[in-house]
């Protein structure tokens, strides 16, 4: 029966083809032993190449173990050796400040992708290998129930999906979601697999084991004895909902970007307006993904994009988690992440002119001015006094006609957006800029220094990367 339905989720949600090879969470428990003793009994039909896993988390020492080697001898068996990882998971929680659970989760899913992409690395196709984890329909219920309790969105009332795609690009699937724990424990007992139990599933020390141990039961007895069935429906109906309004907010971001960097994503303010806010804040999503923050997004982070999205200042912002932000930019909406600090510095040379002539260096690459007239101006070590840095205070740069003009209006001139002024590189003595360096289109450079037929030497500014 189980093999029945697997196939029929596998076909239904195109999880698995012929000549694959799948990646497998084999942690020696009733849930992964009945999913490896399936797709083991598929694969000589499928040609599929199985690649089991186990990750010993160190939680408890003696059973971690024993789960190890029941994990390692019945891959073994199966003619598929185990790929074993072991990790410190309280230590990793301690030292990242995140719980024991989300440490080895953590942990599972990296070791889950090393393992593809070792498989990747001996030629097979990236399309062709897929990481079958074991979640169940049990646990599908008391995700959706653990997300109402904390307050989900309609995007977390769909559940655990059957398939996604995890940071490295690794398809991630989940062939017995539609298979109930009775039915898995029940399969176990039919074909002798004598899984390894952990018995700290059953006390209710995790909130899901509080979920599971007390509120379910606690549901069936009281209010809905059909409780975990009611709960899978409502995911499945909350399912199509998300898929419908994801592929409506997709197709309208392709719309609306005007621009898109690797740290930013600047969209089309009108066209943004002008969505519902169920697809906006669906488009807020995809921005934020496509810059690296695919999660941590909750109400309050949607509340205050919208309230940026409509504010009439030119340049509001709004802060997000792990220095994401949104911010006007004049009647347009960005998003984006603080850039990575630059640790460049600038290699400063004095030449004769023939001598840089002859160097031919690529324009906006250097910077060059005629030595004597920054020496009047600055005194003779004045190529010492030549650093590069972010804007302050103060700071001006001379124009043609030998006029002066302050950096903030030059920035606001150029329609530089306000939350990437102060990215800005520049190269200067004290207050005054010699360069501009190029952002968003060339750079600019000091009027007052710049080479003429009389010039004999030059000060050459090169930036090193």
């Amino acid at each position: 029966m189980i093999r029945e339905t697997v196939l029929n989720t596998i076909r239904e949600h195109h999880l698995i083809e012929k000549n694959q090879h799948i990646v497998i969470g084999l942690s020696g428990g009733p849930d992964s032993v009945c999913l490896f003793h399936v797709l083991q009994n598929l694969a000589k039909e499928w040609q599929l190449t199985l690649h089991p896993v186990h990750v010993n988390h160190k939680f408890r020492p003696g059973d971690a173990e024993s789960d190890q080697a029941y994990a390692e001898q019945i891959a073994d068996e199966a003619g598929c050796p185990c790929r074993t990882f072991v990790y410190d998971c309280s230590k990793i929680a301690a030292e990242e400040k995140i719980t024991s659970e989300e440490a080895g989760r953590k942990v599972r899913y990296q070791a889950f992708a090393e393992v593809a992409a070792e498989v990747a690395a001996e030629g097979i196709p990236r399309e062709n290998i897929k990481i079958a984890v074991a979640q169940n329909a049990d646990d599908q219920a008391e995700t959706i129930l653990f997300r109402i309790l904390r307050g989900a969105g309609t995007d977390g009332l769909s559940g655990i999906s059957y398939r996604r795609f995890d940071e490295y690009g690794n398809e991630i699937i989940r062939p017995l979601l539609d298979v109930s724990k009775a039915e898995i424990l029940a399969y176990c007992t039919e074909h002798d697999l004598r899984p390894c139990i952990d018995h700290t599933n059953l006390e209710p020390i995790y909130a899901r084991n509080k979920i599971r141990l007390n509120l379910i039961p606690y549901l069936e007895k009281e209010y809905n004895t059909n409780i975990k069935d009611t709960m899978i429906r409502m995911g499945k109906t909350a399912s199509v909902d998300k898929d419908f309004l994801w592929r409506q907010a997709l197709e309208t971001f392709a719309d609306l970007v005007k621009e898109k960097s690797e740290n930013s994503v600047l969209m089309d303010g009108a066209k943004l307006r002008r969505l519902h806010r169920a697809v906006r804040q669906r488009v807020f999503a995809k921005a934020f993904h496509s810059i690296g923050l695919t999660e941590d997004l909750a109400f309050i982070h949607f509340d205050g994009c919208e309230e940026i999205a409509f504010h009439p200042k030119p340049s509001a912002r709004f802060d997000l988690p792990r220095g994401y932000y949104l911010t006007k930019v004049y009647d347009d909406v960005k998003a984006a992440r603080a850039a990575p600090l630059q640790t460049r510095t600038v290699h400063v040379a004095v030449l004769s002119k023939e001598d840089y002539e002859k160097r031919k260096l690529p324009k906006d690459k250097h910077a060059v001015f005629d030595y004597d007239l920054i020496r009047a101006a600055f005194g003779e070590n004045a190529e010492a006094q030549i650093t590069l840095r972010k804007r302050m205070a103060g700071d001006f740069i001379t124009i043609f006609g030998g006029k002066t003009k302050k950096l903030q209006d030059y920035l606001v001139d150029r329609k530089i957006p306000k939350d990437e002024r102060d990215s800005v590189e520049l190269v200067a003595i004290n207050r005054e800029i010699l360069w501009i360096l190029p952002h968003q289109g060339r750079g600019r450079y000091a009027a007052r220094y710049k080479l003429c037929e009389d010039t004999k030497k030059v000060i050459c500014i090169e930036i090193n990367c």
